[in-house]
Parts: structure tokens; sequence; C-alpha cells
């Protein structure tokens, strides 16, 4: 038992309790906010769904998707009914905060990994054999890498796969790369197949810069301290090419040639890869909430030059809650809460409002329906609802590979309090917090043997 030097944050700490080590023991959250509540439950609803029986062999529109596993993580139930690297990345943050499945989350990984091109490049799914490529999904599969390794602790998986991070790092990035900044050569080809004017775009640098730094990081675990020590000086290198092409005094531009567009992709990863300083993230989020809030979300570009006969119309409105959940990060990382819960409430309330009980793959211009011809209203990219509750509102981090070690910063704003279980590899930790008279948060952590709280 101890007392916090957090500010206004009162700790009480429970011995770590003994419990059979089980990864399959299941998350839970609630707290004094209904809606929240939902929304928690909803995202892993959806998380849930995608889990399915393989292998597969085509998707939804019989379009060949040969994967070759009992078990398969699809992107929707719709569409694309095919495994996406980039939708993994939130799927399994999904999965982890509720009902962890590392088995499958690690052999969706090693797929990726064996389909790898000669060039270094991580295809984005199995779709056409393997042969598509999307150039942000590669820095999403290092993205998924390193939250797996975090949360089930399996560094042996991250040094099965090293070879495979070293040739998409140190061969493919650097081959496009010219005068310091990532050049894209795949047209538009990411998450949305975005219509953007240049080659030379943030969100692909940004993203870089931040899969750089995630890299290293697995670097010190497996105990490769010189490729940590490149990376972390390419990420500087990019950080400062990136700054000097990108920011425009009040948010990060789209490229060296749009710069009237201030994409929520961009601001977002400014802030999680540190490019962005402290002002510039604060003004970027600034920029964002007076630009793109609508009742139905945050949209994905304040302009719409992006609009395009084959991309779609009204790119200003259009919402993406892929993209809003590396917005919510970003915020609740600034300790924007009040914002964060607000986006949470609107965006992901919105789904939940509207039914039917999982979330959608897009939200139309002005609160339409999800942009497609058979529209997706159960898509795995869009459960970023529940992780973000779970790391942010009741406040549990990993801060070491498989809870080793891991920190509780409830970030309460609004809420009087908050409930919850965290699966671990060693088994749940259970957080409780309430908002005591004077505004301090009594917090009470329950923990298993083989993880220790630390200050974060």
């Amino acid at each position: 038992m101890f007392e916090s030097c957090r500010a206004h944050i009162a700790v009480l700490f429970v011995a770590a309790l003994v419990f059979a080590p089980t990864a399959e023991a299941a998350g839970s959250f609630s707290s004094s906010d209904p809606l929240l509540n939902q929304i928690w439950a909803g995202s892993v609803r959806t998380a849930q769904d995608m889990i399915v029986p393989g292998p597969l062999t085509v998707d939804w529109l019989d379009r060949p998707c040969k994967i070759d596993l009992p078990e398969v993580l699809i992107d929707g139930v719709v569409r694309d009914r095919c495994p996406y690297i980039g939708d993994e990345s939130v799927i399994d943050r999904t999965l982890d905060a509720s009902t962890p499945n590392w088995p499958l989350q690690r052999s969706m990984l090693q797929w990726f990994a064996d389909a790898q091109h000669g060039d270094g490049a991580i295809p984005s799914s199995p779709i056409y054999g393997g042969s598509n490529v999307l150039v942000d999904y590669n820095a999403y599969w290092v993205q998924t890498l390193y939250s797996y390794v975090l949360y089930s602790g399996d560094v042996a998986f991250a040094k099965q796969v090293w070879p495979n991070l070293v040739r998409l790092l140190d061969v493919f990035y650097p081959a496009h790369t010219q005068n310091g900044l990532f050049v894209n050569s795949f047209g538009a080809d990411d998450y949305a197949y975005i219509r953007r004017h240049g080659t030379v775009v943030a969100y692909y640098n940004l993203q870089y810069v931040y899969a750089l730094k995630l890299a290293a990081t697995l670097a010190q675990w497996t105990g490769n301290d010189a490729a940590a020590s490149r990376w972390k000086g390419r990420a500087q290198l990019i950080s400062t090419a990136a700054d000097a092409a990108f920011w425009d005094g009040k948010a990060f531009t789209d490229t060296t040639v749009d710069r009237a567009t201030h994409p929520q992709d961009a601001n977002s990863f400014a802030v999680l890869s540190g490019v962005a300083t402290h002002a510039q993230a604060i003004a970027a989020m600034s920029y964002l909430a007076a630009h793109d809030w609508h009742d139905y979300g945050n949209t994905i570009a304040d302009t719409n030059d992006w609009d395009d006969p084959n991309w779609g119309l009204l790119a200003s409105d259009r919402v993406y809650p892929f993209i809003s959940y590396y917005e919510l990060q970003a915020r609740f990382q600034l300790g924007l809460d009040s914002t964060a819960f607000d986006l949470l409430r609107r965006e992901w309330g919105y789904m939940v409002k509207h039914g039917p009980g999982t979330m959608w793959e897009t939200i139309g211009p002005y609160g339409g329906p999800p942009s497609d011809q058979h529209p997706s209203y159960d898509s795995g990219w869009s459960s970023g609802g529940a992780p973000v509750l779970t790391e942010y509102a009741l406040g549990v981090a990993p801060a070491s590979p498989g809870f080793a070690t891991f920190t509780v910063h409830p970030h309460a704003n609004d809420l009087q309090w908050a409930e919850g279980d965290v699966p671990t590899p060693h088994g749940p930790i259970h957080v409780q917090w309430r908002k005591v008279r004077g505004g301090s948060v009594l917090l009470r952590v329950s923990a298993p043997a083989g993880t220790k709280l630390v200050q974060g």
C-alpha cells in the first residue's frame, strides 16, 4: 500500500495475488458512463466477429484470398472477408484488451512475414496471392508486431521474424527515400485509396518514423543494440526533414504539393511519432478539432481536395474510425482528455446509437451509412474504442513485454468511477478507481504474480 506522488491521485495498491496463468481470462470494463460501457462492449464484439474458421480461398467478391490457417482474422463480416494487416493493427489491440488469442495473432503476423516480397515490402493482404502492397500497411505490420510482443511477452517471436523486420526497414524503405523523405511510388494505395496530390506524403513519413521507433524498442528487447541505434538515428533525420516539409505553422499538411489539406492521419501520427513538438502537437489537435468536428465524428480531412470520380466525394465530411483510433491515442497521450472523450462519445457513440451494436467500416457524409455499395456495419478496424478505454479510462498499460511491469494511470476526466480486468499472460490485472471528496482518485489494483506495478 502506498500513496502516489502524482497530484490529486491517491493510490491503494493491493499486494500481488497469485493466479493460475491463463491468457484466456477475459477482460472487462465498466464505468459511470453507460455509453462508454456500450462502446467497449460493441468494439469487443466487433473484433471477436473477425475470428473465423480457416482456411480461406476467396474474399466476399470471390477474388482469390488464399490463407491456409485453421483460424483467420478477417477485416469485416460483409467486406472484404480477407485479412489485412492494417486492420489487424487495431483488431489485435481490441482482443488484447478483452479476449486475447495470441496463438492466432502470432500466426497471422507470421503469415505476413512469410509472404514478404523480395524488395522487403510486406503485402497488405493474401488477396491476389499476396501481390498487393498498400504503402502504409508496411508500417502497420511493425506496429502490430510491436503490440503483439508487448502484450503477449513473446520476445522469441520477435527474434524469429527479425530478418523480416530488417529487410523491411533497411531494404524497402531506404529504396524509396530521397532527400531524407519517403517518396510514394505506389499511387493511391493506402488504407482508403486516397487520391492525394504529390508523392511526398506526410502521413507515410510520420508513420515511418513511428515504425522506426517501435522497431528500435523491439531491437532492444531482442538484444540488437546496433539496429536500435541505427533506427533511432534514422528516425531523427526523417523527423527533422518532415517537420521542415509539412509543418505550416497551424498543422501538418498532406503533401509537399498539397499545402491546403491538413489530414487527420498525418496530424495524428505527427503526435504519436514524436515528430511534433509539444506546442505543435497541441496546435495540430486544436486545428483538427476546429476543422474536422462533426456530431457523428471527426473527418479525415479539412478540404475536399481528395475528391475524385474514381474515389468518391466529400472527403471533408467522411469519417474513418480506423484513423480516429489513432487520433484518440494522440489526444490521450497529450492529456487532452476532454476532447478525447468527446470524440469517443460522438463517433463510437454514433455507431452504438444507430446500430446494430457493432462498429461500422466508415461513417458516410453527414452521418450516413458506410460509403460503399455493400456497406459494412461490422468492421474490425473500427473496434479501437475498447483498447483506448482500457488503456486510458481504466488506465492500464504494459510497460515491458508480457506485463512483467505495467502502469496504471486513469484519465478520469468527467467519469466518477471505472472498474475492469486486463488479461495478461500471468492472469488478469483487476483495477478499480473512484473519485473521492476533493477530486482525488482512489485506486485499487490487484495483480498476479509475475507482474509488477511501476510508476510510468
